[in-house]
């Protein structure tokens, strides 16, 4: 291994206070480095690394106001703005879970608490660059995506008995993965194993029987990950991949959830844990999510302008539920829509969008001149434009939903269906403003649920028939059948003893839902009727 030239390196520090930023450079200045430059906040960290190539970059988590140390790498990385051979080191005074876990999250080369002394600094530097050097060629031939040339450099690199064989063969297991070399990937992880219960090679495992569809395998072997080591972030995700890959939707969401209580600042797993928990009907925890992502995303580059409209719209799902009254989430959303259209520069399309959003929560707090002058607005834009993409028409109909306008509603409804009649993409997105489902894969899904819900009720497995309608019931969030057959389930379990406040509550909840979505004339009015008095009695009783 070479001596490292400390004279011809360039290190940049990141801190908001200047006698860190001034003690560290004394630091490094007495080690023989050869140029450090100073940054004060993210935003100068971020333009520094525009102008140049640093070898090593030193930056606090916490730098003030703007982006956070985390939020700096991500978006680095993110514009590709941080070659593989430059070392970014993040430093933290704060010692609380959420930020140590938020370092860890975001991989950074290394991580140093505060205070730092001259020893530890030139510990960790001289070990980081001498790895860089052990791996520079790979770094290179990865940096020109020659992934055949990274192998074979890896290959010998991992083989070799020194201090970051282990590191290469780590590397080397990832590019086998990348690749779709499983056999060779599994090798590799089995060979590590032998000789130490390393706990990336115990995923890299799990991920190959992922990856060859040995799904109950890879199951088995995450949950014993995460059970001995229940901080290791990775497994969490591979894991959640797994059961979506067996379709165990409730599974996913709690594995999500798992993660973001460790590592609730990632801003990718409250992402990702408000779409899981919208499709699986729990709009509560959706809509903490969404709104965690929202807050996150202020100065995030994984932010866009899709992340304020889910929001919006699970929101205002959340009203029409009456989970939450609309004056709670008025002037949050609003606001956020606001910000959204002004940071984002949204073409004339999501401009609209965002509008009939904004007017949707409008109109269900009451606001119902503010909400049509929007809409009007909205309206004379699409009437002269072609080709407007499906969802805007879809936000339009919610506005007018949400403002009584349900005849208009109901008109554009019906001329989408003629439109989109041979789409059965579009149909499936339509289906959640229809009382009936009309595309085939939702009229089976439906069909195929309702049985297994029937079923279950017959066996006064109430819970278990609970759930099972529920599942379809936030994808067809006005089909009145599905309603009612959870009602007549919680009605069921009322009978058989469990009249807590949490099961009355919900039949309370489910009755009026139900009564906001039907009038006499309705072909299912009669069995609502009966079931209204059969809940009374047995609340009552």
């Amino acid at each position: 291994m070479g001596e490292i030239n400390f004279s011809k390196l360039r290190f940049l520090i990141a801190d908001d206070y200047s006698n860190f930023r001034f003690t560290v450079s004394a630091m490094l200045r007495n080690l023989g480095i050869g140029q450090v430059d100073m940054a004060i906040n993210g935003a100068d960290v971020l333009d520094k690394c525009q102008r140049h190539t640093y070898d090593v970059i030193l930056c606090d988590y916490d730098l003030g106001a703007g982006k956070n140390g985390q939020q700096v790498l991500e978006e680095l990385r993110f514009r590709k703005l941080l070659p593989r051979k430059s070392l970014f080191i993040l430093i933290s005074a704060d010692a609380t879970k959420d930020v140590v876990m938020a370092a860890y999250d975001c991989e950074p080369d290394d991580y140093l608490m505060k205070p730092v002394t001259t020893k530890m600094l030139e510990q960790r530097i001289v070990r980081l660059l001498h790895q860089r050097q052990v791996l520079g060629r790979a770094y290179n031939a990865l940096e020109l995506e020659d992934h055949r040339r990274a192998i074979a450099i890896l290959g010998h690199l991992a083989s070799s008995e020194h201090r970051h064989s282990r590191t290469a063969q780590k590397m080397l297991g990832e590019l086998f993965l990348a690749e779709g070399e499983y056999q060779r990937a599994e090798a590799l992880y089995t060979r590590v194993l032998q000789l130490r219960p390393l706990d990336w090679a115990r995923l890299g495992l799990a991920r190959v029987k992922h990856h060859l569809g040995q799904l109950d395998v890879a199951g088995d072997w995450l949950e014993k990950i995460v059970q001995e080591n229940p901080l290791y972030l990775p497994a969490y995700d591979v894991l959640a991949n797994n059961w979506e890959r067996l379709g165990e939707a409730r599974r996913v969401q709690m594995t999500v959830q798992r993660s973001v209580e460790i590592s609730p600042k990632s801003i990718l797993r409250q992402k990702r844990l408000g779409q899981v928990a919208e499709r699986n009907g729990d709009l509560n925890t959706s809509l903490q999510a969404l709104r965690s992502t929202v807050r996150l995303g202020e100065l995030s580059c994984h932010a866009c302008a899709e992340d304020v409209f889910h929001f919006a719209r699970v929101a205002a799902a959340s009203v029409e539920q009456r989970l939450y009254p609309a004056e709670a989430l008025l002037a949050e959303v609003t606001e956020a829509i606001r910000v959204a259209k002004e940071r984002f520069r949204l073409p004339k399309e999501q401009t609209t969008r965002a509008d009939l959003l904004t007017a949707r929560i409008l109109a269900q707090g009451g606001k119902g001149e503010r909400a049509r002058l929007l809409i009007r607005e909205a309206e004379t834009l699409l009437n002269t434009k072609q080709d407007v993409p499906l969802e805007v028409h879809l936000e339009r109909i919610q506005a007018l939903q949400a403002l009584g306008e349900k005849t208009q509603a109901e008109s554009l409804l019906q001329d989408l269906l003629q439109r989109y009649e041979n789409d059965q993409d579009a149909l499936e997105k339509l289906d959640a403003l229809l009382s009936e489902p009309v595309s085939e894969t939702n009229r089976a899904l439906l069909a195929a649920v309702n049985r297994e819900g029937i079923e279950l009720y017959n066996q006064a497995r109430f819970d278990e028939a609970i759930d099972c309608f529920e599942k379809v019931r936030h994808i067809f969030p006005r089909h009145v059948g599905v309603h009612l057959n959870i009602v007549q389930a919680l009605i069921g379990k009322l009978r058989a003893g469990h009249k807590d406040a949490h099961t009355i509550k919900d039949t309370e909840k489910a009755l009026a839902t139900i009564g906001s979505l039907i009038g006499p004339t309705h072909s299912q009015y009669a069995r609502f009727q009966r079931l209204q008095s059969m809940a009374a009695a047995s609340m009552a009783s």
